[in-house]
């Protein structure tokens, strides 16, 4: 192996405890246009980067459910954050659950891209992998992927990080077998996180029961909201005679939004209503204010 020399050392130990460096000069995305483009964080991403690290620096740990609309970044994010605490520890590993086949694929996808795209002087050694699993060998780290559906994923193994992927989508797995299944794979002890998200997905179910907790103040688990109006695309021009109604003003009121926020809004509510469904109702799910 080639000697590393120290200006390389410096700048892994800079890496190592800066992550919004890391993720800008060493991680790659794939945009919406279909565009590979380094990771800058956007509002809600950093948002969130702060939350979880003002609890990692109070409690030693992460313990987070993140309740957000669609096409946030949070998952983004938290791929990324456990690639990098993966490759720059020995002996730990994350695992990844996902609520459905296609999204499993990816999220896996994604995982690899920022793998592979990582430059050479940062990216650790690739060991045994295969469609579901990174292992970096010179590290003893791997980076595992599942599906939910299965009331026995995660027994019988120790995690330090655990990324629940849209879990108010998870399928037939009750509170219980969550609860004492994956998530005991993960010891509470320091240098460990858990991070729950989703979109909601109504009433009953684990994620809004634990959602209710924490919202509550009970337990480990911080609730971290990250609201539509934070993406900066969420806009459409408003025509010349556009005039908010009596809820979009108190919209206005509440949040600041402003008329093209608005339009985006009641074309959304427009596209997600159907004849089964209510698009207001269906608005607010996905799209949370």
């Amino acid at each position: 192996m080639p000697a590393v020399s120290q200006k390389a050392l410096n700048q892994r130990l800079l890496y190592r405890d800066n992550f919004t460096e890391f993720a800008r000069d060493c991680l790659t995305i794939r945009t919406k246009t279909g565009a590979l483009s380094p990771l800058t964080l956007n509002k809600a991403q950093t948002y969130l980067h702060e939350c979880l690290e003002r609890q990692r620096r109070e409690t030693g740990k992460v313990r987070a459910i993140i309740l957000k609309g669609r096409q946030q970044g949070c998952s983004t994010y938290v791929e990324a954050r456990f690639y990098w605490r993966t490759i720059h520890r020995f002996g730990v590993r994350t695992f990844i659950l996902a609520h459905e086949k296609d999204s499993t694929n990816a999220i896996y996808e994604m995982a690899r891209r920022y793998h592979e795209n990582c430059p050479e002087a940062m990216k650790p050694n690739t060991g045994a992998s295969n469609a579901k699993e990174l292992v970096f060998d010179r590290l003893d780290s791997g980076y595992r992927i599942g599906t939910a559906g299965n009331d026995t994923v995660g027994r019988g193994t120790t995690l330090q990080y655990f990324h629940g992927s849209e879990v108010a989508c998870w399928a037939t797995r009750g509170e219980a077998s969550i609860s004492t299944g994956v998530l005991q794979a993960v010891g509470d002890v320091a240098d460990t996180e858990i991070i729950l998200e989703s979109t909601a997905n109504g009433e009953g179910g684990f994620f809004h029961s634990e959602t209710m907790k924490a919202l509550k103040g009970g337990g480990d688990y911080q609730l971290v909201f990250i609201p539509w109006f934070w993406r900066e695309e969420y806009r459409r021009p408003q025509p010349i005679d556009f005039e908010p109604t009596g809820p979009e003003r108190a919209l206005i009121t509440q949040y600041g939004l402003d008329n093209e926020q608005l339009m985006w809004r009641r074309n959304k509510i427009i596209e997600l209503s159907t004849g089964a469904m209510d698009g207001d109702k269906a608005f607010m799910q996905e799209y949370p204010s």
